[in-house]
């Protein structure tokens, strides 16, 4: 996408904040879990590389690990202005300190909580007066902060730093954290993370426009509890999701669940219903818990391919496991498509009437553990004009018995390139399973590490089967969207 002068603008504008050049920590001390762990997690990620600096503020001590500790924020030797100021001191103090950034700091996080979501109302208006009355723009009050792998900044020391295209915004910052470790592994990275806690200032909007036109950012993902202006942020999804997918996960569904968010971040949740509708309406991918947000995250990422219809091809080698494919999907209102005679045909080429059936389920018996005669059924079934998509399994646990049963080196590497050479000509999605065989660590690396290398060759693995409907039916209505878009 071309960048205009409007689109420079607003790059120009949150580049301080998520390549800050310069980072004071008010509240640094001798306690770890504070906010000294910013500081512990900028060292990890070694930020002071990329060229960036490091200011510790407490006027209690004037060390702290062989680094300086400065009295304030407007002590003459921090130079100013200072990009990022990251606010980690007890709730009534954060306004004074608020005050303290006008005209010396761009931005600022503000990683304290106890204000609107503790009910605390005087102190949370006391806090909205002083952010509005300076020049420096903040993320929260009750927020983590904002991890950037490219710039190395980090919010928690040890995490890795995972690299990728999407942009995730989460009004729970426990919710960051587990998206950032459970999808880094896999190999599924990003460009920013944003706990925006409470939002006093920065807003979701504000966020979803500068990722709009961040060229880095490929997919949004958003944990949301509330929305405070919902006209505002369905304009926007409108405008992006033709352009980069964004994965919704809505927490507050029940009404003790609405109740719940007040706690929370303090915001109004409004009827998950209405949710349900707007995401509808704006293309965006919905999920209801974490694992399904995962699970569409990690399709979006891996292959992002819309379903033409709700017809399903499910490959299996088992009947049980077939029959527990076609009891989801059934549910879930796809059809388990009649394959078409010459696709039956041409599988009976290779499949004989032993421990197999050719109707959908397919169940290809033991014959298709070798990967050459599988990835052959792939790509016929691949081709039947009824089918909309295919859902397969692969066990990796079965993979070093079956080297040495069919005489191949590695034949986990073999169902992996034959598969996504064929489902790589293919515009239809495909989403494996890898079925768990055995429950022990061994068996848990196995499948670990074909999940991984299935997703670098481009093609998706969802660990729980009752994920699978439930992502191609979000998928089909994000085609539908951008088909009437067009």
């Amino acid at each position: 996408m071309e960048q205009s002068e409007t689109d420079n603008n607003i790059l120009d504008k949150f580049n301080s904040l998520f390549y800050p050049k310069s980072i004071a920590i008010v509240g640094a001390s001798k306690n770890k879990i504070g906010g000294t762990k910013f500081w512990l997690a900028l060292q990890y990620t070694r930020f002071e590389e990329t060229g960036g600096k490091t200011f510790l503020i407490n006027p209690k001590i004037s060390e702290l690990f062989g680094q300086k500790v400065y009295p304030s924020l407007l002590d003459g030797d921090i130079p100013k202005p200072i990009d990022l100021v990251i606010i980690a001191v007890p709730a009534k103090m954060v306004p004074k300190i608020v005050l303290q950034c006008d005209k010396i700091a761009k931005f600022g996080v503000i990683y304290t909580s106890g204000f609107g979501e503790a009910d605390n109302k005087s102190l949370e208006n006391e806090l909205k007066n002083a952010i509005n009355s300076v020049s420096t723009s903040f993320i929260g009050p009750n927020g983590l902060g904002i991890i950037n792998p490219y710039s190395r900044l980090a919010i928690y020391p040890g995490w890795g730093v995972y690299k990728g295209d999407i942009s995730y915004i989460s009004q729970s910052g426990g919710n960051l954290a587990r998206l950032y470790m459970n999808l880094g592994p896999l190999g599924i990275g990003f460009h920013n993370c944003v706990s925006i806690g409470n939002s006093y200032d920065i807003s979701t909007n504000d966020l979803l426009e500068y990722f709009y036109h961040d060229n880095l950012t490929k997919i949004i993902a958003l944990y949301l509890e509330s929305i405070p202006n919902g006209r505002k942020f369905m304009q926007l999804a409108k405008k992006i999701t033709p352009i980069k997918p964004i994965v919704l996960w809505k927490g507050g569904q029940t009404k003790r669940g609405i109740s719940a968010t007040h706690s929370h971040t303090g915001g109004l949740a409004g009827r998950y219903d209405v949710w349900k509708a707007m995401c509808k309406q704006s293309g965006i991918l919905l999920a209801d818990h974490f694992e399904l947000f995962l699970d569409l995250i990690l399709v979006a990422s891996t292959r992002p391919i819309t379903p033409k219809n709700l017809n399903i091809a499910i490959l299996v080698a088992g009947g049980g496991i077939g029959v527990e494919f076609t009891d989801k999907f059934e549910s879930a209102g796809f059809t388990i498509v009649d394959l078409q005679t010459k696709t039956i045909d041409k599988l009976s080429e290779i499949f004989p009437p032993i421990n197999t059936n050719l109707k959908n389920p397919l169940d290809l018996g033991e014959l298709s553990y070798d990967p050459r005669l599988f990835s052959k059924a792939m790509e016929i079934v691949l081709k039947d004009e009824g089918v909309g998509s295919v859902v397969f399994v692969r066990e990796a646990e079965r993979f070093s018995i079956l080297s040495k049963m069919l005489g191949i080196d590695d034949a986990q590497k073999m169902t992996i390139d034959s598969l996504s050479e064929i489902i790589g000509k293919s515009d239809k999605p495909v989403i494996c399973n890898s079925s768990m065989n055995i429950d022990n660590e061994e068996g848990y690396h196995q499948r670990h590490e074909f999940q991984i290398k299935m997703i670098e060759a481009g093609i998706p693995v969802v660990n729980y089967i009752g994920n699978i409907p439930k992502i191609l039916i979000q998928f089909y209505y994000y085609g539908k969207f951008l088909k009437n878009r067009k």
